[in-house]
């Protein structure tokens, strides 16, 4: 295949510029800060934001993740970019210099940058064992780059002007009242660190390094003004080689390698992030997608849960789970405070991560092809809005409802809690039969016990409790009835919510 995107292979997705709204139910913008961390200055947002749109996507990304597992060859690409980075820089002060000789020799450090960026790069993915398709590709147009720019001339100036413009000598001589500037012609290795010596002849002192005739500033002192003046009379035919450079050569980027410079970041950033996320304990595995509509995991958990437990003795429970092979939903009943909302993330996640060709949050996990993310938490009444929750709860609910797409993934947590019991329940069932209309997959969680009644597409679910006082609960959650108990007694002796606590603290 010809090379088009390390992350989209042949497809031209519309990128995403703001978060989705399932990043903030499923605490995903936490999660992305973590992995932003070994980003090294790129921007991963927009491409974290856009879902695939195609199961050969998800495909050619995993195989990519695979290849990069070798730590070698990812390392080739972490040193890919900090060159492209350097070059960039030097480019970037090309163009904001008003001195032609500074600009151009700026111009002229960022093409010898690209150049023994991309053939260092070639060199090293020659001898690496790749099987990716995206690799392959980008490996033979990384070499039919390089052929391109040596048959254009690109290299033969690039080395002529580099060259020329290495083999102005000159020396300083400091006298009371003035500075000579004389031409070389001895055989000194090391000019520059003999005007350092001039400048500071005291050894024990430290010398700052002086790498060239300007230092990366934009505007030149007069000392340097009046040396490239000089320079400019006695070694005329080196600086039209600079300019002729300059005007050949103007624009000598590849798209297609700023492009991939910009992709490549994010499996190197998430392959770090999985690292670490091992180190601390928990699997980070690649999903097998399923052609059948199969849909079912092992030891799924929380990621974000993880992340902020970290630095503490805290163990997160992972959880399976097994839909039947079509549309259905899960309905999360049991006790308060029993993690049935970190449940439902724990899912939400995997399928974010599962529909992005990178590693799931679970030790193996089963998936369809789901056409995006829909998602709806319990949120904080806004006093501002002038209405009440209701309202606000079935204002989001509506444009999901409205969406065109079918076969999503669906979460839906504690709806209606401030409708009555029965208002929720019709309510409810018409939200879980519109989706499941729509052959979406899902999770509701709910305290409403009857839209748990198990049919064909509704698999009830319960969270689990370790005594029948209801005071410790497991956080695992296992097919079965509902319970019909919340347990909420043991959260109201626990927080000192007894009608006795409270009467005692009001006459203190």
């Amino acid at each position: 295949m010809k090379f088009q995107s390390i992350l989209y292979a042949g497809t031209t997705p519309q990128i995403r510029k703001t978060a989705p709204i399932f990043f903030k139910d499923l605490q995903l913008e936490y999660i992305l800060g973590i992995i932003k961390k070994e980003a090294k200055g790129y921007s991963l947002e927009p491409h974290f934001y856009t879902l695939p749109e195609s199961e050969e996507v998800i495909l050619y990304r995993q195989q990519v993740c695979r290849d990069l597992e070798d730590r070698t060859l990812a390392g080739y690409m972490d040193d890919f970019c900090l060159q492209m980075q350097k070059s960039r820089h030097s480019y970037d002060l090309s163009l904001q210099c008003g001195e032609e000789i500074q600009s151009a020799s700026y111009h002229l450090e960022a093409a010898v940058l690209y150049w023994q960026g991309i053939l260092a790069l070639e060199h090293n993915m020659s001898s690496s064992d790749i099987h990716s398709e995206g690799l392959l590709a980008f490996y033979r147009f990384l070499q039919d780059e390089i052929r391109q720019k040596r048959e254009n001339g690109f290299e033969h100036s690039l080395s002529l002007a580099k060259d020329f413009f290495s083999q102005m000598r000159f020396r300083l001589i400091l006298e009371q009242d003035r500075i000579s500037i004389l031409e070389d012609s001895g055989d000194t290795d090391n000019y520059l660190m003999e005007l350092a010596d001039i400048i500071s002849p005291d050894s024990s002192q430290e010398i700052p390094a002086i790498s060239g005739i300007f230092p990366n500033l934009l505007e030149p002192s007069c000392l340097e003004t009046t040396l490239v003046q000089l320079l400019k009379r006695s070694h005329p035919a080196i600086f039209q080689t600079l300019r002729d450079f300059y005007h050949d050569f103007s624009d000598f980027y590849s798209e297609e390698l700023l492009q991939f410079e910009e992709e490549i970041p994010v499996y190197l950033s998430f392959l770090k992030f999985r690292e670490h996320t091992e180190k601390l304990g928990y699997p980070l595995n690649t999903p097998e997608l399923s052609k059948t509509r199969e849909f079912h995991g092992k030891d799924l958990y929380d990621l974000a849960l993880v992340w902020k437990n970290a630095n503490r003795d805290y163990h997160v429970v992972a959880n399976d789970i097994s839909y039947p092979s079509h549309a259905a939903f899960f309905v999360v009943t049991g006790p308060n405070q029993g993690g049935k909302t970190t449940f439902a993330r724990s899912i939400g996640q995997a399928v974010y991560f599962s529909l992005m060709g990178l590693y799931a949050n679970a030790q193996s996990l089963v998936v369809p092809f789901f056409h995006g993310i829909a998602t709806h938490f319990e949120t904080e009444e806004r006093l501002q809005s002038n209405s009440g929750k209701l309202k606000e709860e079935i204002n989001r609910l509506v444009p999901m409802m409205k969406q065109e797409n079918t076969q999503q993934f669906v979460i839906l947590n504690e709806l209606f809690t401030t409708a009555t019991t029965h208002d929720a329940l019709i309510m409810g069932r018409e939200a879980v039969d519109h989706f499941l209309g729509k052959d979406c997959y899902g999770i509701y969680v709910t305290h409403i016990q009857e839209l748990a009644d198990e049919t064909e597409q509704i698999v009830s679910l319960v969270a689990q409790i370790a005594d029948e006082e209801g005071s410790r609960r497991t956080y695992r959650m296992l097919p079965m009835k509902a319970q019909g108990y919340g347990y909420s007694d043991s959260l109201v002796e626990e927080f000192s919510l007894r009608y006795e606590d409270i009467a005692r603290r009001l006459m203190e």
